[in-house]
């Protein structure tokens, strides 16, 4: 038994998290409105949380709110320009 070793699962919660945050970091930001820039920072955010689950003092299941399961599902199952305009739509009706 490996008390330091992530678990399967950790590593592909983690592989997503870097998947978001390398989709955020090579989004094209010119011309963009400040809720679409905010959504695109929401995945880098959450990608990181994700690249973090499991650790010693890292993420755990009560760190994320249901905004974040929502982003997360919405890229894993729609992809990253999708989950950006969901989540951009969700917010402006939010507001």
């Amino acid at each position: 038994m490996q008390f330091f070793e992530a678990t399967k699962e950790e590593k592909i919660l983690s592989d997503l998290g870097r998947e978001m945050m390398n989709f955020s970091e090579n989004a094209h930001m010119a011309g963009l409105k400040d809720p679409v820039i905010r959504v695109y920072n929401e995945l880098s955010h959450v990608g990181h949380m994700l690249t973090a689950f499991g650790a010693p003092f890292g993420t755990t299941s009560k760190s994320f709110t249901a905004a974040d399961l929502k982003l997360i599902n919405d890229f894993k199952t729609k992809g990253g320009e999708a989950a950006v305009e969901l989540n951009v739509e969700q917010l402006q009706l939010s507001a």
